[in-house]
């Protein structure tokens, strides 16, 4: 089987980013630094450091016959892995967090369970990146090699879940009145 993979868009590394491109502009705005001046003298850091910041804010989602893995974009190293063997089912599930105004925020995901119970892998199905033909690809390959959990699950503040510290709790089904 061939990979199958699709491109996601790094929420925090974009932010992170953003936060530092507006330091720099600031900084240059002040005229304490000198952007340009600064690739030009350090031209040698600038595409290392390209692939650096690119690699923050966009990763590849990858299926194949051996289990489902994030990596970089360029180049292509995994630094988050599910074999098939290891993962015991997958959940869709809608996480509930509220943000700085007190307005709930829903988002849909899919979690992948290991053996003990344990959240091992997590895609986000809200994407603006893999909202196309791709996400749909991986997500059949997913149904054809493994249990889909027959219940979706809702959870508020799911964050030390979705880490893997704490064993899911089936018993947050979702709720029509929600």
């Amino acid at each position: 089987m061939r990979d199958i993979s699709t491109l996601k868009l790094n929420i925090i590394g974009l932010g992170a980013n953003g936060i530092i491109l507006f330091m720099m502009l600031r900084l240059q705005w002040d005229g304490e630094i000198e952007i340009l001046e600064i690739i030009k003298g350090y031209y040698e850091f600038t595409i290392p450091l390209l692939f650096v910041v690119i690699n923050s804010i966009v990763y590849r989602v990858t299926v194949n016959s051996t289990g489902i893995f994030k990596s970089f974009l360029f180049p292509k190293i995994r630094y988050r892995s599910g074999t098939w063997s290891g993962i015991k089912h997958f959940i869709n599930v809608t996480e509930i967090s509220k943000d700085d105004k007190g307005k709930e925020k829903r988002h849909e995901t899919i979690w992948f369970v290991d053996f003990n119970d344990k959240v091992c892998f997590r895609i986000s199905k809200q994407n603006p990146l893999s909202e196309g033909e791709n996400m749909r690809k991986i997500l059949s390959v997913v149904k054809q090699r493994e249990v889909e959990y027959p219940e979706k699950l809702v959870y508020r503040s799911p964050f030390w879940y979705r880490v893997g510290l704490w064993k899911v709790d089936y018993s947050k089904k979702e709720n029509p009145e929600l």
